[in-house]
């Protein structure tokens, strides 16, 4: 269906410019990523996007894979800028993602590889959550804010709606969300 490969472009175009925003937080040396967070979403996303991809979502899943690249190119950005400590909760979310690939693998189940992917996402976002807290200027509230936009547009273009597809986008919307707020809160009380 045409609307929905706009949809899915649309959604990728916006995704691109929350990333153009966060690159650029980098290059100002505002923004200081999280190398392993973003190591373990991109893994994630790599899982998500093949999981979504593969039970028919088409368009609706693109911005799974922009997303993984992106991912992967911050955590690259990250690991070169020393920006890096591993804790417990970032290995538990990586092992989550490979349970999962496991799972899907003996089962023929992409739903299960999703579910994972999400409970694996909760995980591994706790660090960021708690750098946000801890620093709350160092992370970028327009990027994360335009990804909640984004996903939103990528579930309707999905060709596919099933639990499987929208699962993990709704999950990221949320996450996101939350991230915002807490950033915004924590900024608001360290003024």
């Amino acid at each position: 269906m045409e609307y929905k490969l706009l949809l899915g472009t649309t959604a990728v175009v916006i995704e691109l410019a929350s990333y153009a925003i966060y690159f650029f937080g980098i290059w100002k040396g505002k923004t200081k990523p999280h190398a392993f967070t973003w190591l373990v979403w991109g893994i994630l996303n790599v899982v998500a996007f093949a999981a979504v991809l593969i039970s028919g979502g088409e368009a609706g899943s693109w911005v799974l894979g922009v997303n993984a690249l992106a991912c992967l190119i911050i955590s690259g950005i990250g690991f070169y800028q020393k920006h890096v400590v591993y804790d417990t909760h970032d290995w538990l979310a990586l092992l989550g993602a490979l349970v999962g690939v496991f799972l899907w693998w003996l089962t023929s189940n992409p739903l299960y590889a999703v579910i994972l992917v999400c409970l694996s996402d909760g995980i591994g976002s706790v660090p960021i959550f708690r750098k946000a807290y801890r620093a709350p200027f160092e992370e970028n509230v327009p990027a994360f804010a335009v990804g909640i936009l984004y996903y939103p547009l990528a579930i309707l273009a999905l060709e596919s709606l099933s639990l499987t597809t929208w699962l993990y986008p709704a999950f990221v919307i949320l996450l996101d969300g939350a991230l915002v707020i807490l950033i915004l809160a924590r900024r608001k009380q360290s003024r």
